[in-house]
């Protein structure tokens, strides 16, 4: 008698059971839990699978810097009602922004690199290590072509003192494309406009299909791809 074979055996498959594995790694492991969410393609991802195992332990935020898209608190309530969660939403010190504007102007980040990483810690970072500070894992969308390949997908966070688990370390975007497809799950509008990287809206601009995905980000600086970050997962 001759052997039947599953000739539709899908590989993405072991993705999956090893995406759930870390997550249950993570739930068994930590009480004290928060999810950084931009509203990227990768965290509204791992966000559907927080929703289908019913996860209600972890913390979720969102910074809203005040140079968002148009809709973005619109979005996050749409989620929020769609996957019976509450996205936190922080804003930076406002005092620190009209400090900023009154020494350097309201665009100056466009000036130099200095400017723009200045304008960066205070919409961003200043609020966030003040987010994060209480928590003792912090879940992240980050994946490895944007992180050095010495670090690991999960590290320990030295100037914060926090360990970071980038749970999508291993998954290039196409893979995840694959399951937002496949499983039609929610994301931003704004990929539908020729954006593929989400950041405040002066500092980034459609780009071409050809184009790599981060080249929308802070798109007037000349230095390397792997340089243009902000300092949140540095």
């Amino acid at each position: 008698m001759k052997k039947k074979y599953f000739s539709d055996f899908n590989p993405f498959f072991l993705k999956i059971l090893n995406f759930n594995y870390r997550i249950e790694y993570i739930l068994f492991n930590f009480k004290n839990i928060i999810f950084s969410n931009s509203l990227s393609f990768e965290d509204l991802f791992i966000l559907y699978f927080f929703y289908l195992k019913k996860v209600s332990n972890i913390n979720i935020f969102f910074l809203n810097t005040g140079k968002i898209f148009l809709n973005f608190i619109n979005f996050i309530n749409k989620i929020n009602k769609k996957y019976n969660i509450k996205i936190n939403i922080f804003f930076p010190n406002l005092f620190l922004i009209n400090k900023y504007i009154k020494k350097y102007n309201l665009n100056s980040f466009y000036n130099n690199i200095i400017l723009r990483k200045i304008c960066c810690f205070i919409r961003k970072l200043e609020i966030y290590n003040k987010i994060i500070y209480n928590f003792d894992i912090i879940i992240t969308g980050q994946r490895y072509n944007r992180i050095d390949y010495g670090k690991l997908n999960f590290n320990f966070d030295n100037s914060r003192k926090i360990i970071k688990y980038n749970l999508l370390y291993f998954w290039d975007y196409k893979d995840i494309f694959y399951f937002i497809e496949k499983f039609n799950i929610k994301i931003n509008y704004i990929y539908n406009y020729g954006y593929s990287s989400i950041g405040c809206e002066p500092c980034t601009k459609k780009i071409s299909s050809e184009e790599h995905i981060r080249n929308g980000r802070w798109w007037w600086e000349s230095s390397a791809k792997s340089k243009k970050e902000c300092g949140l997962h540095l």
